[in-house]
């Protein structure tokens, strides 16, 4: 009976300890943190997948140069289905332009210094005049391949080049479909999120600078990089969205607003922070210090609510707390301006209101982006 009691004690002390460490997975997983690392091992590995898929199939057929078809898999994988097809057709016209000049200027000119500076730069040339320009580059590199490395024929040469390249985009795009696919409104959402979280701190280190005078710089400048790249990213994939690339019905794709305002969130903020950044000890902040402290914080909570709504696609939004905080800051600011305001400098009224109206304009922002949820 001992005995029996002790097993069971130490299975219920096993199982304790593995949902624990089930729920510190799980918490580490959702946070932004470990969501990005998540992701950016899913797409290492859907990369390494279409690489070896791509090598095992040119070995089978027993191309003589596997390693070109290996080189396009890696290069187009994209988180989506959409952006990898995207970054094929751009690998596809710069293989195709660098192949064919490649090989007519090696047929007429041979294999000469003179010979591959001119197919680099008639390549590099005519993609860029055609609107190609991120196949630009990746022309002129195939167009040196052909110039330097052909053995009998050129154009046979070239031949073999695009058909490698192929192999390689087919890999890329069959592994992204069926490993890990990724769903372009899911895509998009995701970003969103982590955009909002990120502005939502840059909003904070703002607002903290604004109202006591001091400013993490080395911060905010890595955290505005981080933010530019999100809001690169959210564009293209807006644009696969657009194209009706991601298969997600109309009404439940993220509304198209979003992309407008969350570029002008983005905006307001950059003002606000130029403005605390001219500010000095100016009686207007200090006497409305403890508005702008309330509506600061149902601003930066209002973001992260919108960043988990658009993420976990919730329609019910409201922000009943910030509408409130909005209307007291207002008042008082009016209220303000209603008094004698001889005795402040321009320079003092203008910061203030700049910094004030543009603060203002952000939490508008953020309940028309909550509105706008209701309607997909």
């Amino acid at each position: 009976m001992r005995r029996q009691t002790e097993v069971r004690r130490d299975t219920n002390h096993f199982v304790r300890r593995r949902q624990i460490a089930l729920a510190a997975w799980h918490g580490w997983a959702e946070s932004p943190k470990g969501l990005a690392l998540l992701l950016l091992s899913k797409m290492a590995f859907k990369t390494a997948i279409a690489a070896m898929l791509a090598f095992v199939i040119a070995q089978v057929l027993h191309w003589e140069y596997p390693f070109y078809a290996v080189i396009a898999a890696i290069i187009v994988m994209g988180s989506t289905a959409g952006s990898t097809l995207t970054l094929s057709m751009q690998r596809l016209i710069g293989t195709a332009i660098g192949a064919i000049v490649g090989a007519l200027i090696a047929t007429l000119f041979g294999s000469n210094p003179w010979s591959l500076a001119g197919s680099v730069f008639l390549t590099i040339f005519l993609s860029s005049v055609w609107k190609f320009n991120e196949a630009a580059k990746l022309s002129g590199y195939i167009s040196a391949i052909v110039i330097l490395n052909y053995h009998h024929s050129p154009w046979l040469y070239a031949w073999g080049r695009a058909l490698e390249t192929l192999l390689g985009i087919g890999a890329a795009l069959l592994v992204n479909k069926f490993l890990f696919p990724a769903r372009v409104d899911d895509e998009l959402r995701r970003c969103l999120a982590e955009t909002l979280v990120n502005l939502e701190q840059f909003y904070q280190l703002v607002m903290t600078g604004g109202l006591t005078g001091e400013y993490d710089r080395p911060t905010v400048d890595t955290l505005k990089l981080t933010i530019i790249s999100a809001l690169q990213k959210s564009r293209e994939l807006w644009k696969e969205e657009r194209q009706g690339q991601g298969g997600t019905p109309r009404e439940q794709q993220v509304n198209e607003t979003w992309e407008f305002l969350v570029r002008r969130l983005w905006e307001h903020i950059l003002t606000m922070e130029h403005t605390i950044l001219a500010r000095r000890q100016d009686t207007f902040w200090q006497m409305l210090s403890p508005y702008l402290i309330q509506l600061s914080q149902e601003t930066t909570i209002a973001l992260l609510d919108l960043a988990t709504a658009v993420k976990t696609h919730r329609t019910d939004l409201s922000l009943p707390n910030l509408e409130s905080s909005l209307a007291q800051a207002t008042e008082q600011v009016q209220h303000l301006q209603r008094r004698e305001q001889t005795d402040y400098s321009i320079d003092e009224l203008l910061r203030f209101f700049t910094f004030f109206y543009t603060m203002e304009e952000v939490g508008r922002k953020l309940q028309r982006m909550a509105g706008t949820l209701k309607s997909g």
